[in-house]
């Protein structure tokens, strides 16, 4: 870690559908593949757009990973929390 950005960790890679689907291209703080309602789905966590006190999460279908041709994925659900 450099003292300018102490709480800055590595980027996490964010399957390229998965990215079109939250329709940002943020660097993200966190992912996590799990299941949403039955669904096998990516949680990514961004920060929010215009609020530093806050991050905006987004579960996405997993289903677009390794599509051919690619598909975008399907959002399922985004909602803010404030950071910790």
């Amino acid at each position: 870690m450099s003292p300018e950005s102490p709480l800055r960790a590595p980027a996490v890679v964010v399957p390229a559908c998965v990215e079109e689907g939250i329709g940002r291209n943020s660097p993200a703080l966190a992912i996590e593949r799990g299941s949403y309602e039955g669904t096998d789905a990516f949680l990514v966590v961004l920060p929010h757009p215009t609020d530093p006190s806050s991050v905006q999460a987004y579960v996405v279908d997993a289903a677009c990973v390794g599509t051919e041709p690619p598909a975008k994925g399907k959002l399922l659900l985004t909602h803010t929390y404030a950071r910790p």
